[in-house]
């Protein structure tokens, strides 16, 4: 066996024996699996890949476990006095060195495949809804950055090891040159660069580890870090051969293994430098085939001629290959249902001069994607996103025909505000309505201001004072003539047109809510939902109401006959009480003849499409508000599910949050730790 090998073998047989590289390796895992569940919480609802939320999780750690692992490596040797044996041997300095910075490489990832392993598995049996877009192979690019990023690590601790005698010195050393000095540097580049610092990005060893991680590899990137572990081994055989120069005679020789070290850093720098100038990226795709929605589904297949989808990012832009990846599986979707056809086309506003003016001559912003159709054309920036839903409603706008109705918003009554744009307020779900084809309006009932014949329904978003006798008969008028009504009620007392309700089926109930799921304590998980219209499409989603007050039968909804009977329907349920009802007056009489029925839906919280509540959250609220309007209103629903298949969702409540982070940050390294220790105790015992 060679000499790279024997000290392989060593190097490995020391570290199952010392017992703090099990805790060493227990501690990585413990933070990691904290920094992991920390992460998917906060992605709740965001197009996040699994994948980088579990590489940005484990990339930070790895200096600092690099540097316990390979600090004693050389400096246990010099220490001892036993590398004056060995530098007695026939044997190179490389081979030496090569031997140990494998052993401490593997070591390394060893404890990366045990942080994916546990990771996968605690979201296997915690959390399999986070998994169902995802694959084993989705996970490969990110264990190949933080292999090489590993192993840049361990070169540079054993690099250290060899220059001083204390492990605990070169493990110092290695953090601060490895972790301080990058991250202190960019942290004052971008202060330096004062508000344009945001230009600067993140730092670049977390953007390769988001890069690679996300399916773009880049093999400028792979090189850099190649010729970087090269640089630091051959530092450190020159490290241990100028051991070997003692005393003033070796000056010389010192001085020459200096010059080597720098000259080989001098030449992994430019190196690098070509290599960028160089370098080729390879897209693949991350995080499972994209299924479209039904919603999706429905418009391509229900339109007819080509949409021209261009984007207008630069081609170097973060996003331009997450977006690329869409645009492109968008058109084999359309060419596949044989109605609308997608076009797509990439312009670089740097580089596509002609094609990059006419867009902005129509108004189009740059880091945006717009859809064109005849002469009508739909934006979508940056900002706002690129999801299945978004693009399903700029796509809806230019091409199905336009379906225009008024939807009124009282006020006047301590409602929510749908021209608000803070967390409390509904302008994300009013451009919502606006997207769909709906015109947003303020019906302000005082005096003896009518409700004007045009509106399609009439919105109460949590009004806390009551309505006064006259605008509760005019509302009633209103509905017993044909109306819609949609009602988000907070607790029994906070006025609006609670009052209203009984006369038409339902009434409110301050009765507790037992059995329900929840995310943050307050709330209620809601996923038991009736046979309805408003939720057919929303089989296996959530939504997630605040404190919700609970609906029960009136008893105006056991009389009436013909076009007089109200039928109440429990439209949903967090656990045996009923938090959205609706109730329908003269549904089959009115098909009969023509009439249009009344409706009128109530849900249990004012606030579940309030902004905060829709910014963030994996849950329906979004699609089963706009279903709710497009049923009180008729129009199409158009299959809206609440699921778009490119946001990322664990389906956990509190409860399985915290059953999650015990399990993946205690279970799992406890027994990785215990069973580390009894393979050290044994062949200590055998020794």
């Amino acid at each position: 066996m060679s000499a790279a090998g024997v000290t392989l073998g060593r190097t490995l047989s020391r570290a199952r024996n010392i017992y703090t590289t099990a805790f060493a390796t227990a501690a990585f895992l413990t933070v990691a699996a904290v920094r992991f569940a920390f992460g998917i919480d906060a992605a709740e609802g965001s197009r996040l890949v699994l994948a980088v939320a579990w590489a940005d999780s484990v990339a930070p750690l790895l200096p600092v476990l690099a540097a316990l692992y390979a600090m004693d490596l050389w400096s246990e040797e010099r220490r001892s006095g036993r590398i004056e044996m060995l530098l007695s041997v026939a044997v190179r300095e490389r081979d030496l060195v090569i031997g140990k910075f494998l052993g401490s490489w593997f070591v390394l990832l060893f404890a990366i495949a045990i942080s994916l392993v546990g990771a996968i598995v605690s979201l296997a049996v915690f959390a399999p809804d986070a998994l169902v877009w995802t694959r084993i192979s989705d996970f490969l690019p990110a264990l190949l950055i933080l292999s090489v990023q590993g192993a840049l690590w361990c070169a540079v601790t054993l690099m250290l090891s060899a220059m001083f005698v204390r492990g605990a010195v070169a493990a110092c050393a290695s953090v601060a040159l490895t972790v301080a000095l990058p991250r202190g540097a960019w942290a004052a580049i971008r202060m330096w660069g004062g508000e344009s610092g945001m230009s600067f990005g993140e730092v670049p060893l977390d953007a390769h580890v988001a890069d690679f991680a996300s399916g773009v590899i880049s093999t400028g990137v792979l090189a850099m870090y190649l010729f970087l572990v090269l640089a630091a081994l051959f530092a450190s055989s020159k490290a241990v051969l100028m051991l070997r120069f003692c005393g003033r005679g070796g000056l010389k020789g010192r001085f020459a293994c200096v010059m080597a070290i720098l000259l080989a850093l001098a030449s992994a720098v430019s190196a690098s430098m070509l290599a960028y100038r160089l370098d080729a990226t390879l897209d693949i795709p991350v995080g499972g085939e994209t299924t479209f929605s039904p919603q999706m589904r429905h418009i391509l297949s229900e339109s007819s001629g080509t949409v021209t989808a261009t984007c207008f990012l630069p081609r170097g832009a973060s996003e331009f290959r997450r977006v690329a990846q869409f645009l492109r599986m968008l058109k084999r979707q359309a060419d596949s249902v044989g109605g609308l056809k997608i076009s797509p086309r990439f312009v670089d506003p740097r580089w596509d001069i002609g094609a990059a003016g006419r867009l902005v001559r129509m108004g189009v912003p740059e880091n945006s994607v717009v859809f064109e159709k005849g002469g009508r054309f739909s934006v979508l920036t940056q900002e706002e996103g690129f999801g299945d839903h978004l693009v399903a409603s700029a796509i809806r706008r230019i091409a199905m025909p336009p379906q225009h109705r008024d939807v009124y918003w009282t006020t006047g009554h301590g409602e929510i505000s749908f021209s608000s744009y803070d967390n409390w307020g509904m302008s994300d779900i009013a451009r919502e309505l606006t997207r769909e084809g709906y015109r947003n309006y303020v019906l302000d009932m005082t005096g003896d201001k009518a409700i004007p014949p045009d509106c399609a329904l009439i919105i109460v978003a949590g009004a806390k004072n009551d309505f006064s006798r006259t605008e509760i008969g005019r509302i009633d008028a209103y509905l017993r003539a044909g109306g819609r009504l949609l009602v988000m009620i907070g607790q029994p007392g906070e006025g609006g047109v609670a009052s209203l309700l009984p006369s038409w089926g339902m009434r409110t109930a301050a009765v507790p809510i037992s059995g329900a799921k929840t995310l943050s304590g307050t709330d209620a998980i809601v996923s038991d939902f009736a046979d309805h219209e408003i939720t057919t499409s929303l089989a296996g989603s959530r939504i997630v109401l605040e404190k919700p007050l609970v609906f029960t039968k009136s008893a105006a909804a056991e009389s009436g006959a013909g076009a007089d009977r109200i039928e109440f329907t429990p439209v949903a349920m967090a656990g045996q009480s009923v938090v959205v009802a609706a109730v329908e007056r003269g549904g089959g009489a009115g098909r009969d003849l023509a009439l249009r029925p009344t409706r009128v839906v109530a849900v249990g919280d004012p606030s579940f499409a309030v902004n905060g509540q829709l910014t963030g959250r994996a849950n329906a609220n979004r699609d089963f508000f706009l279903n709710v309007v497009a049923y009180l209103s008729g129009s199409d629903l158009s299959g809206a599910d609440g699921r778009d298949p490119g946001v990322f969702s664990t389906g956990m409540d509190k409860a399985g949050k915290i059953r999650f982070l015990a399990f993946s940050s205690a279970v799992v390294p406890l027994v990785v730790l215990l069973v580390m220790l009894f393979v050290a105790a044994r062949r200590r015992r055998r020794g």
